[in-house]
This record gives structure tokens, sequence and C-alpha cells, in this order.
């Protein structure tokens, strides 16, 4: 292609004898070394109001819904300048980003969707940006990356916020305008050239650039969206784009284009004034040098008259500050001016008032010191004695003239107890009977001195009045705490009683010497009045002047009502800080010595009531010891009454077996055996009475008896907490076996003293039968702190099997009202399930206060006394509450009652107790409900309809996180059982008919094989 330049300056294709395009454009974004987009000048005024539109539009305009389409305009938020342009969708990065051109400047960059707009049909018109490529170049095609970016940094040199001439040659594939660039006399393409960033190509080349540009994507991956530093922002761009067309045609720029604040008359005039501009440059390029200069001085006289315009505008603005300020000054002036009227008009009204005064000048000073002396009689009859701290003069009194010392014999006492204890303790651990006698000796030792200094401290504190100072101080403290408030511990280096007392006095004179003066100046002023009346008194020979009457009047007024303000103001006016800081700190030594002197005599009491406790138990001791002797007579009592137990019982069946016998004897017989059974057990209790006793005299006296008496067994005795006993065996009941349900462990019932008794047999081994009993005493322990209000179910005795590897608990037995039974035969009514459920609560309550977890509440070990009293039943004591805490029998019907935290590994706590008394709770009231089960693990009782407190409560025990999960003491303060009231007519125990005996029996078998069959899982 050959290209002539024509005598008017235009460029012309030889060979096609086509007029090529020539336009002047700004440079917006490089792309690589040879390609660069830019916007014609002539298309300033269409890019602004598009910003401006934008700018109102975009703001308020909807969000993308869905991904955004390629062949759509969208408003998106530059991150740059945090301005709106029009983009277009480039690709989709992920569900959230994408890939957007700005359409008006050709740069791109990755946006969320939430910065993505819709614009409305006349904002989707054509682009204003165009891409241009310099014709007849390339970029080598092994170029590496560094040189790559520093083509881009130097083409953006050179067309970065310039006007550019652009001669259209010819367009490429990809849309691109192939150009041959000028920017200030330099020829863009060449220069780039020149410096190795680009290289010649023939015309095959040119146009099929997509080629060559795909062999150097790999090396701008990732540049692209991100622009090209060095290139302004776009409303920034438009600025510099006026601003360098300005410039090189020789004027200065003023004003300022702002994207988002300037205003569309201010668009139109930079915008014509762009254009004018743009059409005087094309005027200087096509005339003749002549021309040219005119030109030139036209341009100087425009800057001058600019410049003049400019000076005016800031004279201008120094004269609206100016005037502004003037304003200002007048305003205040105005304000100050009625202000001055203001206190003209009160000084007026106050010479009025005087004026009127003056004329009644003697009353009004008169009524105002009458007033005022009225006001002091009544505050001097109700002044506060303690306003000086007469209180805590008094309590100061108190505490140091009859305060109480250490008592002289306290100190060898406690010397002596110590060495008590030490000698106790060394017995209590002692194994060997060898030594033990000795240590018995030095024990009696010990005792025999701690009895006589328990005597002398006794003696001692009986001739003190420890009673009366006990009282005296607590009223007293009770009295300062109410007057100054809480007490606090200070620890002061100085005597603050000290700096009171001084404080005080100053005060007292103080105050006295003010009503001294009152009192004078008030008297003189009487005996002026006893003169006036004595000189007005016609009848009187008293010889008084005119003179001394009036001479004087004033001032004694004037005196009187000084002394008198003087002495109400220091009666009524609050105490500063510093007289508050000394009184309290007065108060609070006084409390402090209170507090100190109550500390000892409480020591002192508690160590009177245990000499005096000491010296009756041991006064018995002193001369005897304490033997095993009843204990083991009742042992052998019951031996012998178990041997003609067991011979009566060969007797009788004897009898039986001969076929052929006397019903009357064999009744006889059955009697004896019977009172036999019955003797037995009451010498049992006497043997248990007896080891209560022992037990208590070997923990605070004789801890040497285990030692001395291994017979008696009362170290045994004392470990299980008074359960285990070796008196009681299996064969001294009358058993009613229940042979269907003793296939995993022997289970009888039997009656005792007109009480039915059942009888749990464990296998056990050493180590399972110590652990046994010491849950199982754990138990009883926290059973006997309430015993019968505790909630729970009584252990009456633990006892082993002589022949065979068996333990056996005797508990009370309540055939028939188990949970499940009362369900099955006659369901619990609204106010029942209240009664026993509150029970229940109270038995895990007790529990919980123990550390023990119950890990084994189910319908078949709640029991519902006479259908209004809940107790918690005991467990399996040969597990642990992990291994009773079993899905297989822990459900109420269908609803499973272990929480979720142990199915999923966790170890039982009291919270596990909680998830399954709530689970009862919900399933006694609805006990027909198929319950179903949440994703969590929880049951599903959305569907169902019950009381808004029922619901409260339940919601709150069987949440999935066991820590937002009510504790049991809470569960007890809950409005479902504080606001129940017990209905007048409650269910009491009857006689079951048969049919009915018939279900009960049949449901009591079913909840001893599920309890049997959950233990077998285990």
């Amino acid at each position: 292609m050959q290209i002539v330049k024509m005598d008017d300056g235009k460029e012309v294709n030889a060979s096609e004898g086509k007029v090529l395009k020539v336009e002047d454009i700004m440079g917006s974004h490089i792309e690589d070394p040879i390609t660069f987009w830019g916007q014609s000048i002539e298309l300033i005024q269409d890019l602004l109001k598009m910003s401006t539109a934008l700018t109102e539009i975009c703001p308020f305009a909807a969000e993308v819904f869905g991904d955004p389409v390629p062949e759509k305009i969208y408003g998106g938020l530059y991150s740059e300048d945090q301005c709106w342009y029009r983009c277009k969708l480039e690709k989709m990065m992920n569900n959230e980003k994408c890939l957007m051109t700005y359409v008006d400047y050709g740069n791109s960059e990755t946006l969320k969707k939430s910065c993505i707009v819709e614009l409305p049909e006349d904002l989707q018109c054509p682009i204003l940006a165009s891409k241009f490529r310099l014709w007849g170049l390339q970029i080598p095609l092994k170029q590496d990356v560094t040189p790559f970016d520093q083509g881009r940094r130097f083409l953006a040199s050179l067309i970065n916020d310039k006007i550019i001439r652009v001669s259209h040659r010819d367009t490429a594939q990809d849309g691109a305008f192939l150009v041959d660039a000028e920017s200030e006399g330099l020829n863009i393409g060449q220069e780039v050239a020149e410096k190795g960033f680009a290289e010649k190509c023939n015309a095959a080349s040119v146009h099929n650039y997509e080629g060559i540009k795909s062999n150097t994507a790999p090396m701008i991956s990732g540049r692209k969206a991100e622009g090209f530093q060095g290139l302004s922002s776009g409303s920034q761009r438009v600025k510099n784009m006026l601003q360098s067309r300005n410039g090189q045609l020789g004027c200065k720029p003023k004003g300022r284009v702002d994207a988002v604040e300037h205003k569309n008359r201010d668009l139109k005039m930079d915008g014509e004034n762009a254009l004018v501009h743009a059409s005087v440059r094309k005027t200087l390029i096509q005339r003749s040098p002549g021309q040219k200069l005119n030109m030139i001085k036209m341009q100087h006289d425009q800057r001058l008259l600019e410049d003049q315009n400019e000076k005016l505008r800031a004279q201008n603005s120094t004269y609206l500050q100016n005037c502004h300020l003037l304003e200002g000054q007048l305003k205040q002036q105005q304000l100050e001016l009625k202000k001055m009227e203001e206190e003209l008009k009160q000084h007026q009204e106050a010479e009025l008032k005087l004026s009127a005064e003056l004329k009644h000048a003697v009353e009004t000073k008169l009524k105002c010191l009458a007033s005022k002396v009225e006001n002091l009689k009544r505050v001097r009859s109700e002044f506060n004695e303690n306003r000086f701290g007469n209180d805590l003069s008094e309590a100061v009194k108190v505490i140091t003239e009859g305060c109480l010392c250490a008592l002289l014999s306290m100190k060898g006492l406690e010397s002596t107890w110590n060495e008590y204890n030490c000698a106790q303790e060394t017995l209590q651990t002692c194994n060997s009977v060898d030594e033990v006698h000795s240590l018995i000796d030095q024990r009696n030792e010990v005792r025999s001195t701690l009895y006589a200094a328990a005597e002398e401290f006794i003696s001692e504190v009986d001739k003190l009045p420890i009673g009366d100072r006990v009282n005296i101080l607590k009223s007293l403290a009770c009295s300062l705490d109410a007057a100054y408030g809480p007490y606090e511990v200070e620890h002061n280096s100085y005597d603050v009683l000290d700096q009171f007392f001084e404080w005080r006095n100053n005060k007292l004179q103080e105050f006295n010497n003010v009503k001294h003066r009152t009192a004078n100046s008030l008297r003189v002023l009487s005996e002026w009045f006893d003169k006036a009346m004595k000189f007005f008194d016609l009848t009187s020979s008293t010889p008084l002047s005119s003179m001394e009457i009036v001479t004087s009047v004033d001032v004694l007024l004037d005196q009187a009502e000084y002394d008198v303000c003087t002495e109400l103001e220091i009666s009524t006016t609050p105490k500063g800080e510093a007289d508050m800081k000394i009184i309290h700190g007065a108060f609070n030594k006084v409390m402090q010595k209170i507090n100190e002197e109550q500390d000892l005599l409480l020591v002192v009491q508690n160590k009177y009531v245990a000499s005096v406790q000491f010296k009756e138990h041991v006064g018995q001791w002193l001369n005897t010891y304490p033997n095993v002797g009843d204990l083991l007579s009742i042992k052998r009592s019951v031996k012998n009454l178990k041997a003609q137990l067991r011979w009566k019982l060969v007797e009788k069946n004897n009898l039986e077996d001969l076929g052929n016998y006397d019903e009357v004897k064999i009744q006889e017989m059955k009697e004896e055996i019977h009172r036999l059974r019955d003797k037995i057990y009451e010498e049992i209790c006497c043997e248990q009475k007896e080891y209560d006793r022992l037990g208590n005299v070997v923990q605070n006296w004789f801890p040497e008896l285990p030692l001395l008496y291994p017979e008696a067994a009362i170290k045994m005795y004392m470990q299980s907490a008074g359960l285990l006993t070796n008196s009681l065996e299996r064969d001294l009941f009358d058993p009613e076996p229940m042979r269907e349900l003793s296939n995993k462990r022997p289970l009888v019932c039997s009656e005792v003293k007109s009480q039915r008794i059942l009888l749990k047999g464990y296998s056990v081994d050493i180590d399972t039968e110590a652990k046994m009993i010491e849950r199982a005493a754990k138990y009883h322990q926290a059973w006997s702190v309430l015993k019968e209000e505790s909630g729970l179910l009584p252990i009456l005795y633990l006892f082993a099997c002589k022949s065979e590897p068996v333990a056996y608990v005797m508990v009370p037995f309540y055939p028939g009202w188990c949970l499940k039974t009362v369900q099955a035969t006659n369901p619990l009514i609204s106010a029942e399930i209240i009664n026993v459920m509150q029970g229940v609560a109270v038995g895990l309550q007790t529990l919980h206060n123990s550390n023990i977890v119950h890990g084994a509440l189910h319908p078949h070990n709640v029991f519902a006394v006479n259908r209004e009293r809940g107790i918690v039943g005991d467990f399996d004591f040969t597990k642990t509450a992990d291994q009773r805490n079993i899905a297989s029998w822990m459900v109420a019907d269908k609803l499973d009652l272990v929480a979720p935290e142990v199915r999923s590994g966790q170890s039982a706590a009291p919270a596990t107790d909680v998830f399954a008394y709530g689970c009862l709770l919900l399933w006694l009231n609805f006990p027909k409900k198929d319950f179903k089960v949440n994703t969590d693990g929880t049951p599903d009782f959305s569907d169902l309809s019950m009381d808004p407190k029922l619901l409260s409560l339940v919601s709150r025990l069987i949440c999935f996180n066991p820590n937002d999960r009510l504790q049991v003491d809470q569960v007890l303060k809950d409005d479902l059982f504080l606001g129940f009231k017990t209905p007048d007519t409650i269910h009491e125990e009857t006689n079951t008919s048969r049919s009915d005996e018939t279900i009960v029996i049949s449901a009591f078998a079913g909840e001893i094989k599920s309890e049997l069959l959950g233990e077998a899982a285990t």
C-alpha cells in the first residue's frame, strides 16, 4: 500500500485512490506494546454525559439477576475510584465473580455480582472507545514477560493522557484499527520499534495478528483484568483529556472535571470548550504561518482575559467572605443590644422593687429575721446528734472498754487438741496389733491432758459475759451499718481514730461558738426591744433618749441575721468530701475492730461447745473402755436363731415329704417359722443399731476398735455406710421365686414384718464386689440425708451369698406402681403427672448433689407410689453410668431416652439424666404418640398441642446441646411446678380386682424382663 500526502495535508491511498481517515484521540488503556484503546475527542461530550447519567442511575439501579450475558451492557463499580462505568461480560470466573471489560475505556477487571447493575435501554448505546494497533508492527514471537511489560510502560509514556493523531490504514481480524500514530511530533510506531519492543511485519502478519497474539497470551495472563499502571481512572481520564488538549493549544486548564460532583451545566460548558480548542488546533495545523501567528496572539489575549477573570473571581470571593463576616458581626451586635435591653429592664424592675421595699424596710427586715429564727428553731429541734459522729464516739468507747482479749487457757487447749488429733490419726492408720497398745497409752495420756485443759477453758469462759457481749456487738454493728453504709476493709498506716476525734472536737468547738454568738446577738436584740417598748410607753418613767433607741438598731438586726444565717448554714450544709472521708475512715476502723472481736468470740464459743461435748462424751471413757460384747452377743443370738429356723424348716419339709401329716401341726410349725424369721430380723435390726453406736465411737473416739476386734467386722460395716451385713442369708426368707425372670440373675420376692421386699441378685467377683459396695454406699449416703424426702428408693440391706459368688440388694417392693405398669393399666392424669415428676426431679437432685449419675431412668425404674408421689429406683451397682445408659432398655414404648451425646460416644453426665427426664415427661403426657426423631437425635414434638408451661419446660430439657439443658434444681423452680395446685380429689390406693391384678403382674413381669434384657446387652 502506497500512501501519498496531498498539498492540503490529507493522506491518500495511491493504489485505491481513497482518502485515509485521520482523527485525534485520547489514549485510555494499553493492552500490549503495540495495541491500545482510546476515545475520539469528538466523543468527549458524549463521554461526559454518559458519566453523569451513570452517576445518577447506577446507585439506585437493580443488581444483576443471575449471570450476566455477553450481549448486554451493564453498569460496573470500578474498584480504583469507586465510580460507575459501562461494562460487558468477558468471562465468568465463578458463581460470584465475573471478568468485565469497561467498554468506554478498554480496561478490564474482576467484579463481584453485587458491583454490577442493570442499565436502561437508553444507556445501551454503542461503545465510545476503540482499539487501535500500530501499523506494520508485531510483537516478537519469543519475547519474555519483562520486555513485554517494559514495552507496555513505554507505549503508555507516549500516549497516556495525551492527544494522539492517528491515520487509519486498515482493520485487523479482531476488529482493531491499524493506524499510524503521532504524538507531539513523534512517530509512536517508529519509537516502539527502535526500542526493540516490536518488529516490522508484512501485511499478512498485520491482518492475522490474532495468531501472534495467541502466542503471547501466556506471558500477559493475569494482567489484562487489572488495567495498566500509570493509566488514570475513567473520570480522571476525561479530566486529563481536556487538560491535555487545552495544554497543546497553549491554554491554561481551568475548572475541574469530577465524575461524581459536576453538574450538567458545567459538563456542557467544558465539552463546548473542548470542541472549540479541538477545532482551533485543526485550524492551526491547516493554516499558513502568518495565520498561525495571529492565532497564537489570539490565544495569548485569551489567556490574559482568563487570568483577569480569575483575579476578578478571587476578588469577588474575598468580597463575599467580608460580606458574610460583616453579617455575622451585625447579628452579634444585635444580640448584645437585645441582651443589654433585657438587663436594663431587669434593673428598672429591681429599682422599682427596691423603692417599694424601702417604704416597708423595717417590716421587711424584721419579717426576714423572724423567718430565719423560726427555721433555726426547727433545725435545732431536729438536729441530728450524729452529725459530728456521736454514735461513732460511743462505739469507740464500747469496743475499747469492754473488749474481750484472747483467753489464756485457749492457746494451751488448742495445742493439746492438735496433739490429741495427731494421736487419733496415728491410731487410725496403725495396722499392727503389737504397736497399737503403746499408741493407745499415748493417746489416753494426751486425752487426760486435753480433758483437764477443756475443764479449765470451760471454767474460764463461764465467768465471762460472752453472750451479752455478742449481742451488744451485733446491735452496734447493725446500727452503724444502717447509718454509714457497707463496711470496707482499709489498711491505713496511721490511727484514723485519733484523726477522727481531733476533727470532731474542732467541729464541736466551732459549732458551739457559733451557737453562743447566735444566742448572744438575739439576747442583745431582745434587750433593745425591751428598751424600745419602755421608750414608747408614755406612762413609763425610764429616762431614755431617742438617739439611744434609734442609733444601733440596724447594727443589731444585721448582726443577729448574720449569726442566725451562719448557724443555719452549718446545721444544714452537707458534710464535705474531706469530712466524709474522716468519718468513713473511723467507721471502717470501728467495724474492723467489731468484726475482729466477733470472730474471736465465735472461736471462743465454738471451742466452748466442742470442749463441753468432748468433756461429756470422753468423761464416760476415762476409766472404762468400749467393747464389742453386746454386738458379738447379738451375732451369737442371730446364729442360734438361724440354726433353730433351719431345724424347723427341715422338720416341716420332712413332715411334708411323708405325705400323711397333720395339717394343724404343719400350720403351727409355719407360724413358728414365721415368728423365728421375725425375731431374726429384729435381732438384725438390733445388730444394726449396735453397729451404728460402735461406728460413731470408732469415728470419734476409738479408731483402734476395728483392729482390736476384727471378728466384729466394724470396718466392713463403716466402708459400706451400714448396708453390708453378714447376718442375712437368702435362705432366711420365705421367697417367692420368679423363675421365668431368673435366667440372668436370681430374683425373688418376700415379706419381712409385713413389708414386701425384693431381693436382686448380682453375679460378682472380687473387683466387682468392691465396686458394687462402693457405689451402693454412695447411693445410700445420698438417700440418708433426706431419707423419705429424698425421692429415692431406699436400700435396706446388702449381703453376699455364702455358697455362690452372688451379692443381693434388698429393697422395698412396689408391685404395679412403676410408670410402665401404671400407664398400661390406668394412665396418670395431668395433675398426677406433675406430682409424680416433681418427686422424680427431687430424686435426681439428691443424686446429682452427691455427684451420682443415675444413667438408668426409664419407665420400669420410676415408681408412682399411690399415684401421688414419684420416686427414682436404684440401679445396677455392678455397672458404670455409661454401661447402664444403654439404648436397648432406655426406652419409653418407642421413645428413645438416651441423650444424643451418649449415642455419639460421650460419657454419661447429669445432663444425660435431665434428657431422659424430659423424654419421660413428654411420654407421660402423650403416651400414645409415635414420636419421630429429628436429625440431631432429639424427639420431634412440633406438631403437638400442649400447655405453654409444659412446652417451655420440655424444650429446655431435651435440647441437643447438653450445656443448654436445665439443671434439676432449676427444673423444680420452673413455673410448671411452682404454679401447680394439688387437686381436691387425689387417687388413693385401692384393692385391685382379679382381672386388674393379672394385668399388673403381667406388666411387672414385663418390666423385669426389660431390665434383664438390657443388662444382658452389656
